[in-house]
């Protein structure tokens, strides 16, 4: 079989090893290398023929626990879909041994959502399992795909009445090319804060990814006149996917709903850029439990759902285990 299991470390992956084809962007080494400084391990499955990886997953130690993604929606195992089931199970076999030879006793893996990569998520879920993985979270992540359909024509009634009201109040979306980072970033704070949330990264951090990866977090705005009634901040996860990563509406504007007229936009946006899914993520509570009333409101957009597990794997019980037979 012509294919080599490469292990980099502290990152240092060769931009002569391209992932084939592109890959998610949370994957990519420009991505991982800022996550954390420094720790970093990369396990690649090479093609030999090629000299491009078609498997990658990079993990950070961090006391006990080694974990994939430090610092992203996700990270784990990404695969091409024409990968010989052979070499998938080597790849998880070098990397299971490369994350016990650290010393961890706990390797914990967030997998993307199973809509991105319907077939690769399934084999993955399987071969993990068979590994030794269990599952200690699965989460519903919500989305759009993207047809020629217009956005208007597939959501609930009642959401069609308060994208017109936005609409005849004379709301205006915009994709905010050169946005004003601090602008944004506090206008999500302050959002957040008022309805009880806390920002799921830190302000800084964000500010970092804005100016870092400009074309990879555009920012779309919903406006009345000069003010911001809604925000989001995306992430062009693939060429093909676009994930609602930051959305905050204000509370000011909570009886005309302007996330829906965000979310009409954000479709029309696809369209035009050729983007096939519109991830709207999943819907948690402040306490990470499921909230009723997201889950309605994405339900009534016409979002369908999608599996977003998180694996384990606990090293020294299955050494112990060995131990005793």
């Amino acid at each position: 079989m012509p294919y080599r299991i490469d292990l980099h470390t502290d990152l240092q992956v060769s931009t002569e090893l391209p992932f084939l084809p592109n890959g998610f962007f949370f994957n990519t080494p420009e991505h991982v290398r800022q996550q954390r400084v420094g720790g970093g391990h990369t396990v690649l499955a090479v093609n030999s023929l090629t000299n491009q990886a078609e498997a990658r997953c990079t993990f950070f130690v961090d006391g006990d626990q080694a974990r994939s993604p430090a610092a992203a929606p996700f990270g784990s195992v990404e695969f091409v879909e024409t990968l010989p089931e052979s070499v998938l199970d080597d790849f998880l076999d070098a990397l299971a041994a490369a994350v016990a030879a650290t010393g961890v006793s706990i390797f914990r893996l967030v997998n993307y959502p199973h809509c991105y990569a319907p077939q690769q998520a399934q084999r993955l879920t399987e071969q993990l399992i068979k590994s030794g993985f269990t599952i200690v979270s699965a989460n519903q992540n919500f989305f759009l795909p993207i047809t020629s359909t217009a956005f208007e024509t597939i959501i609930d009634a009642s959401e069609r009445r308060r994208l017109q009201k936005c609409r005849n109040a004379g709301f205006r979306f915009a994709h905010w090319e050169k946005p004003d980072i601090d602008a944004v970033t506090a206008f999500l704070v302050s959002t957040r804060q008022r309805q009880g949330y806390a920002l799921t990264l830190p302000p800084d951090r964000l500010r970092q990814l804005l100016r870092t990866f400009p074309d990879q977090f555009p920012v779309f705005a919903v406006s009345d006149g000069t003010t911001i009634a809604a925000l989001t901040v995306a992430v062009r996860v693939r060429a093909d996917i676009l994930y609602n990563f930051l959305p905050a509406s204000s509370p000011d504007y909570q009886a005309y709903s302007p996330m829906v007229l965000l979310t009409d936009g954000l479709v029309t946006y696809c369209q035009v850029q050729h983007i096939q899914l519109l991830d709207l993520g999943v819907s948690l509570d402040s306490e990470q439990q499921p909230k009723p009333s997201l889950i309605r409101f994405k339900r009534n957009l016409g979002a369908q759902e999608s599996p977003k597990l998180v694996f384990e794997k606990r090293f020294q019980e299955e050494a112990s285990n060995v131990n005793n037979r």
